[in-house]
């Protein structure tokens, strides 16, 4: 991979175990391999193919024809003979930039680091994203679903600390709602407790602050469905894969504003209980 699937940053690969580089391209090798994975050159070796690679892991059959090696996924060249390969991935999407094939769980080409293009349906109920009032990418298995096959769910960290995240339905399994576990409690809440006789009287705000109605871009006492496909649809703007190229300042402002649309997601949401 010569870009992250994730965020588009460009990797630099190294050789490990003490393994040798192409002299041709410096990608990384193997001291058993008799060409480089990354380009072809041949190396001038007649090494017997082995299954595994320290460093490497190699899966599938080389279809060249007297080539009995193996290779790993999304090498572009069969280290046992130099054939070029051509992948087929079942289900997969393709770059519109390189045309290389793509999982569906990735944001970005892993060959060219162009931003990867949206799957057709939602892998989880099938219903077409251009249909769909919403889509989000989950931030456990980083499929793209449809709104109504999302939420924002309590997740409790190792280190005991519990953190929102937006979960597909299957990856939010055993997972609470934010707002029927014990989790931190949104800053609108904090701000209600009076403080304990401050010393100097607080001036009031300039302007009222928007109502969670507002924030959320919806009109006061509109159905809790209409509601949640809003919701979704701002968190979304804001996710972290979106903003993941923009400076510090930008990202700041951006997790601050998801902050707040969760809080009046959460506000109303509270609200339409009976």
């Amino acid at each position: 991979m010569a870009f992250c699937p994730t965020c588009g940053d460009e990797v630099s690969w190294k050789s490990e175990h003490g393994n040798p580089s192409c002299e041709a391209c410096g990608a990384p090798s193997h001291r058993d391999f008799n060409c480089c994975w990354a380009c072809g050159e041949s190396f001038e070796e007649e090494n017997a193919p082995r299954p595994v690679a320290r460093g490497y892991r190699l899966d599938f059959d080389c279809d060249a024809p007297e080539c009995t090696g193996k290779l790993a996924w999304l090498m572009p060249f069969c280290p046992w003979c130099g054939e070029e390969k051509h992948w087929e991935h079942e289900g997969s999407l393709e770059c519109d930039e390189c045309e290389v094939r793509l999982d569906q769980g990735w944001a970005f080409c892993v060959r060219c680091g162009e931003e990867a293009p949206l799957p057709d349906d939602c892998p989880r109920c099938g219903v077409g994203l251009e249909e769909a009032a919403s889509a989000a990418r989950c931030e456990r298995c980083h499929h793209v679903v449809c709104g109504d096959c999302c939420d924002v769910r309590v997740v409790t960290q190792d280190g005991g600390e519990a953190q929102e995240r937006l979960l597909c339905a299957g990856c939010a399994e055993g997972f609470d709602p934010v707002g029927e576990a014990e989790a931190p409690r949104p800053r609108d809440e904090a701000r209600e407790v009076p403080p304990e006789e401050p010393e100097e009287p607080v001036e009031p705000p300039a302007e009222t602050p928007p109502t969670a109605w507002e924030v959320l871009g919806v009109s006061p006492g509109a159905p809790l469905p209409d509601v949640k496909r809003a919701y979704l649809a701002l968190v979304a703007q804001y996710h972290p894969d979106k903003v993941a190229q923009l400076g510090p300042k930008l990202q700041a402002l951006a997790q601050e504003e998801t902050r707040r649309i969760i809080e009046a997601w959460e506000q109303v949401r509270k609200q339409s209980r009976p």
